[in-house]
């Protein structure tokens, strides 16, 4: 159900709130409760406003602000502020106004639920209820070995963590019942909305052209957009993660045997190499250098230093070669690169362009040293030791090709957001149709003064 997402979204908020306890398991939930917000109530039955012969009372005005407090802050803001308190006032009426509204509307379009489709959606909120209670017992180390007061006393201060967030069982069965009527409101609003293959080609032509001026004519940021979305997956924020739609051209596919050199040799060779780097920019930028320079013929020293430690084995790799061994049945033999061992990693290969900043620059420029597919280049020395490279293929840029799956995945973003669209302006103009009648006290939250 769609409106069931907002519940879900709520369920996965009260998970957050087991992480968020983490390191106060043995606060009391009355503690817990003063930690958050309190709202005076004057009296739970008064009438903040009306919207024809429905009433929004205190009470439901301040579940509805206690919520967007809780959210808020969740995110660090501080509800209490000159900036944030009315806002959020303001914000709450609106959401009475609103569902006040909604509900007029089942009723005037006759769309009311049925008995069976009430008891469809308490019994599919019950399950998530349920399993919201679990995962709070599990979190505080409630297993099957545990006795029943150990049990009944932890569920007594999970059910009063959920509480002190505004939900309680009941509440949440009867939210589940009220989004199962929106949805209904949903299909009304959206009935004529229509997703066509056309709408659908344009939105990708779309995201290919922006990603075009973005990343056509800089390697340097595509690669760093992928690094991005590399890190979001990795930890799980996948919803921050941008699929990419244009690829520069340029790319060409290499694998590689990375040799182990002598760590004592390394070192040198990069002790000397970062020395004199720095004096040459020292010198460069007009400052003075104290100590012995650093010559470039002692870089080049120590790196052949390297090459002649692992000439013997590139030696043997060489032959063979020469004698029938593809570089791809060599690899797993002599190469230290983790990234490059198995099958899958080798055939995936490694993306590199003459602009890319993923990849050490020996490594990089070595890998354009050769023309033909299927060549293999010196070897070449970097931080990690000795790499021998192979030219495996082009990679070709250009737009990501417009697959089934990604039609797919586009058709449902475009109907989702359409949809969405179509429902809140339906509910725009019901508001602005709607006849309100504002308390005195809700007038001043609303900045209404006539």
């Amino acid at each position: 159900m769609k409106m069931m997402k907002r519940m879900l979204a709520v369920l996965m908020m009260l998970a957050v709130l087991f992480t968020l306890t983490a390191c106060k398991k043995d606060e009391p939930a009355a503690q817990v409760q003063s930690n958050l917000s309190d709202a005076t109530v004057a009296n739970p039955d008064d009438v903040m406003l009306t919207v024809g012969s429905a009433a929004l009372t205190r009470a439901k005005y301040e579940t509805y602000l206690k919520s967007l407090q809780d959210y808020y802050a969740n995110y660090g803001y501080d509800v209490a502020s000159a900036d944030i308190a009315p806002m959020l006032q303001q914000f709450a009426l609106q959401t009475g106004i609103e569902y006040l509204v909604m509900d007029l509307k089942l009723v005037e379009l006759g769309l009311s639920l049925t008995e069976e489709e009430k008891a469809a959606a308490q019994a599919s909120a019950q399950e998530e209820w349920d399993a919201t209670i679990q995962d709070g017992l599990s979190y505080y180390g409630i297993t099957d070995e545990s006795t029943e007061e150990e049990r009944n006393a932890t569920l007594l201060s999970v059910l009063a963590e959920l509480e002190a967030m505004g939900y309680t069982e009941e509440s949440y069965l009867a939210d589940a019942v009220q989004y199962a009527g929106y949805d209904k409101l949903i299909d009304y609003a959206a009935k004529d909305v229509t997703v066509t293959d056309e709408d659908v080609v344009n939105h990708y032509n779309a995201l290919v052209e922006n990603d075009k001026a973005l990343y056509e004519n800089d390697a340097a940021s595509y690669e760093q957009a992928q690094y991005m979305n590399q890190m979001y997956m990795m930890y799980g924020m996948t919803d921050y993660a941008t699929p990419i739609y244009y690829k520069p051209a340029g790319y060409r596919l290499v694998t590689h045997i990375l040799l182990e050199a002598s760590e004592e040799l390394l070192t040198a060779y990069t002790d000397l190499q970062a020395a004199y780097e720095e004096q040459q920019n020292t010198i460069e930028e007009g400052g003075t250098v104290e100590g012995d320079l650093v010559t470039a013929d002692e870089v080049e020293n120590a790196r052949l230093a390297i090459l002649a430690y692992v000439q013997p084995t590139v030696d043997e790799i060489n032959q063979k070669l020469a004698d029938g061994a593809t570089f791809a049945e060599l690899i797993p033999q002599y190469t230290t690169d983790p990234g490059m061992m198995d099958e899958a990693s080798i055939a995936a290969g490694y993306e590199v362009h003459m602009d890319s900043t993923n990849w050490v620059i020996p490594f990089r420029d070595q890998s354009f040293t050769v023309s033909n597919i299927g060549d293999v280049t010196a070897p070449v020395v970097t931080d990690y030791g000795v790499h021998i490279i192979q030219y495996v293929g082009d990679v070709a840029g250009g737009p990501v090709e417009l697959t089934d799956e990604l039609r797919a995945s586009f058709q449902a973003a475009l109907l989702a957001t359409a949809t969405s669209d179509a429902y809140n302006n339906a509910i725009a103009q019901w508001v602005s149709e709607a006849k309100i009648e504002y308390s005195a006290e809700a007038k001043a939250i609303l900045g209404i003064t006539e």
